[in-house]
């Protein structure tokens, strides 16, 4: 599976902002950019949606930015991808009306199957945890 660039963006200027969780004020959406090599007009855009799902807040001024809503531990990667395009987790739906063979039958459970797992495993990855697998392979290079 190839995973949407909007998508990869979003968790990565999400994770810029969970590494910087706790700081001092706002991280202004240079920073982010900067730090994630995200083009700013394209940030903008999957900001305003982290926004409007309420894991981020803004604020306006000269020492403005963003910051998350909620803890790290607390926001997990279904929930950005639901924030940027929820069709990526959904599971497909049946075709009604049209008479399916026993393939198509078989090959949409699958489908189905791979698409709960994938919903399961991003529910269940926080960024938290992605911050002590970043910290945990800092640790390990540094031998």
């Amino acid at each position: 599976m190839k995973l949407p660039a909007k998508i990869d963006y979003a968790y990565r200027a999400v994770l810029e902002l969970a590494l910087r969780y706790g700081q001092n004020g706002p991280i202004q959406l240079s920073v982010i950019s900067e730090a994630q090599n995200i083009p700013k007009k394209f940030l903008i855009q999957l900001l305003l949606k982290l926004k409007a799902a309420n894991i981020l807040d803004s604020s306006r001024g000269i020492s403005g930015g963003y910051n998350l809503t909620r803890p790290p531990s607390q926001i997990s990667l279904a929930d950005v991808t639901r924030a940027i395009d929820d069709s990526i987790i959904e599971a497909p739906k049946e075709t009604r009306g049209i008479k399916a063979s026993d393939t198509n039958r078989a090959i949409s459970r699958i489908w189905s199957d791979i698409a709960k797992d994938t919903a399961r495993r991003l529910e269940n990855t926080t960024f938290d945890k992605l911050i002590a697998q970043i910290k945990n392979q800092q640790i390990m290079y540094q031998i």
